[in-house]
């Protein structure tokens, strides 16, 4: 199990070392796709994995953790072949077609095996926190470490980058092959699933905490997916060479593993509600920096969005895991992320069609209110709660 972890951060590394993303939209935009068919796009994509996501989850519950992520790895490198191939909107929506059902397999089903197998080699429940922060870190480095790569093979051309990125994402397959299923995931398909209405009443009915760490989740997911799209317009419009882009998205991912981390030290040192607090005020500030000062100034204000995205998925993540039964976890998360997506696609195309049509300073102020909004709304209750909660747990300590 102890190689199971290591295998699944290697997972997290190469599933995330994808060379094209940080150049995808200039690429497309080579090929007649405007920002606005670009948020279209990406809506079609978030509804695949929206309406994926559930059967998926349930499919890992009970089929097998190994088994569901290794078919939506190979989904997955097989897109990547493919997407070479393709010049139209035509050929673009079949290739995100396909990615969001690759997705959907993948989603939740990975964070679950990292989580059991913690357990099955001894681990601390205390500890998937730490777990969680590397497994997040792996990730963020490899599509930082992906995004340079990008950046110095776009160098020589597109199709170059195309077909490398296409080699690569045969990677992840191999590291699942190798993953064994630990023995409660097996015991577990062997009883009686845990009916879907069920779950859900874990999830948003019964404890109005695990109901507020949910909806936390997916508010801050869902900035960002919007931020990885936006900020290559973002940095397009500031007159940042294409050569730079690979750096910036390089940069912009370590900051948010390293964001991941921070959120451990954070709870550790100052506690969970200093470290939450701090998760609703960041991207506050950076919604409104990149608005304000564009240009380099928006650029490095606009990492405070991704600290604060780093923080939040291992925050509320680890916070869902530690009050989710094992026989659900895969499908809760897979809702979380469904939730998410689905939410993208409403959003999302209101994004691209704002920026066309009234520029990015005026959607990145109301991203800024948007979200200061969700901060009294959804993280106060939340840390207001926590407060409500810290003497009882220290008269139990006592």
């Amino acid at each position: 199990m102890k190689r199971n972890i290591r295998l699944l951060y290697g997972f997290s590394f190469f599933d995330q070392f994808m060379i094209v993303i940080p150049l995808l939209v200039p690429y497309l935009a080579t090929k007649g796709i405007g920002m606005a068919q670009f948020m279209e796009l990406q809506a079609v994509f978030a509804l695949v994995i929206v309406s994926g996501e559930v059967p998926t989850g349930l499919l890992s519950d009970r089929w097998g953790r190994k088994k569901t992520l290794l078919l939506g790895a190979a989904l997955k490198a097989a897109s990547f072949s493919l997407l070479p191939l393709w010049s139209s909107y035509a050929g673009f929506l079949f290739y995100h077609l396909t990615m969001g059902i690759a997705l959907s397999m993948i989603s939740g089903g990975d964070v679950a095996l990292l989580c059991e197998s913690h357990l099955a080699a001894g681990g601390e429940t205390s500890r998937s926190t730490a777990v969680l922060g590397n497994a997040k870190l792996a990730a963020r480095v490899g599509a930082a470490t992906s995004a340079l790569v990008g950046g110095a093979v776009v160098a020589l051309s597109y199709g170059h980058l195309l077909w490398a990125n296409a080699i690569l994402g045969w990677i992840p397959v191999l590291l699942v092959l190798s993953i064994a299923e630990p023995a409660s995931t097996v015991e577990r398909a062997k009883r009686r699933p845990v009916p879907l209405r069920e779950i859900l009443a874990t999830l948003l009915k019964r404890d109005a905490a695990t109901r507020l760490i949910f909806l936390n989740m997916v508010a801050w997911g869902i900035a960002g997916l919007v931020m990885v799209w936006t900020n290559q317009k973002y940095w397009e419009d500031s007159g940042v060479p294409l050569v730079y882009f690979g750096a910036l998205f390089a940069g912009y991912n370590l900051v948010a593993g390293f964001g991941g981390k921070l959120a451990a030290v954070g709870v550790a040192r100052l506690g969970r509600r200093a470290t939450r607090a701090a998760v609703g005020v960041l991207p506050v500030i950076g919604y409104f920096g990149m608005a304000a000062f564009p240009g380099w100034g928006g650029i490095a204000l606009g990492a405070l969005i991704r600290v604060s995205g780093g923080m939040a998925e291992v925050l509320f993540l680890s916070a869902l895991n530690e009050r989710i039964a094992s026989e659900m976890r895969a499908t809760v998360l897979s809702m979380a992320s469904l939730t998410v997506r689905a939410s993208f696609s409403l959003l999302g195309p209101v994004v691209g069609y704002g920026i066309d049509g009234w520029g990015l300073a005026a959607v990145l102020s109301a991203l800024g209110i948007l979200y200061a909004i969700a901060t009294v709304v959804l993280l106060l209750p939340l840390i207001l709660r926590e407060a409500a909660l810290a003497p009882a747990r220290s008269t139990e300590g006592a």
